[in-house]
């Protein structure tokens, strides 16, 4: 297969995408069909994937109130507090995801008919929620899985707790996925006056947000504008001079060759200094 030739950091960071990416499946076939695709559809394949996993920080538990009543949460508060303290504490929730996040990054050709879509979290994607495992592995459930599902929005502070549910929610006409479903519009809206129409957020065919489509497509073509420019003296003069102190005020050390690559920061696309690990940003896809 036939496949663009690019200039090498271009080559480079598309590569790095590629092998970090969960492959379905992970095979020569698979990963040529890949490496033939345009950057900006590389990106967006990504970022999906990207957008499922969660940073790992302290976070403040909230109950969104009209999802979860006060019983319902007292009731099920014993079960969960091991997950709630680890979203206070900051550890890694990765292992509360679902394994889709560590098998099915892309689904590629000649994957099973039943892998198809099961690269995009829709829920996610439609209505900004996050689900968690919460079952304890053990010998007769070694992955961990639960009858209960925690969904949330992930905020950069704040864990906030929508709706618990079941693996029913996913399935498109059981009582469940109606109530769920009915939550989920009820938390879209919830600062909406009542009666004022609104727009869920717009989803291409493909089912990739299209907000995510215009991002990926940006970040595509910004590469294309600066690459030229990363290895001009003029360019890193003017560069230092935009990015001289970092965010806590700190002066960013210039090496006396700058080493830039593409790179993403979780869902922030800029480059990265790599004698001294300094990002600069470009985009900020959006702050979590």
């Amino acid at each position: 297969m036939l496949t663009t030739s690019y200039r090498p950091r271009i080559q480079t960071f598309r590569e790095d995408i590629i092998r970090t990416l969960p492959k379905a499946p992970n095979t020569k076939q698979g990963i040529e069909a890949l490496r033939a695709q345009p950057t900006n559809r590389l990106i967006l394949a990504f970022l999906t994937w990207r957008m499922r996993l969660v940073p790992i920080k302290p976070r403040e538990v909230r109950v969104w109130a009209s999802g979860v009543s006060r019983l319902e949460f007292k009731a099920i508060r014993p079960k969960i507090r091991s997950f709630l303290s680890k979203v206070e504490s900051g550890q890694d929730l990765k292992p509360h995801l679902s394994d889709l996040v560590n098998t099915k990054g892309v689904v590629l050709p000649g994957a099973s008919q039943s892998a198809r879509g099961q690269d995009i979290d829709s829920v996610l994607i439609r209505d900004g929620l996050h689900h968690f495992h919460i079952g304890r592995k053990e010998a007769g459930n070694p992955k961990g899985r639960s009858g209960t599902l925690i969904f949330a929005e992930v905020l950069e502070k704040e864990f906030r707790i929508v709706a618990l549910s079941n693996h029913q929610a996913f399935t498109i006409g059981t009582p469940e996925h109606l109530r769920f479903f009915k939550v989920c519009q009820a938390y879209i809206s919830k600062d909406i006056p009542e009666g004022q129409a609104f727009m869920s957020r717009p989803v291409m065919a493909s089912g990739h947000p299209a907000d995510l489509v215009q991002f990926s497509n940006r970040c595509a073509m910004e590469i294309e504008r600066l690459e030229p420019s990363l290895d001009d003296p003029e360019f890193m003069d003017r560069l230092y001079n935009s990015y001289s102190v970092d965010s806590s005020g700190n002066a960013f050390r210039r090496p006396e060759r700058p080493e830039l690559v593409w790179y993403f920061e979780d869902m922030k696309f800029g480059f990265l200094e790599k004698k001294t690990n300094v990002f600069f940003c470009i985009f900020p896809f959006y702050e979590r």
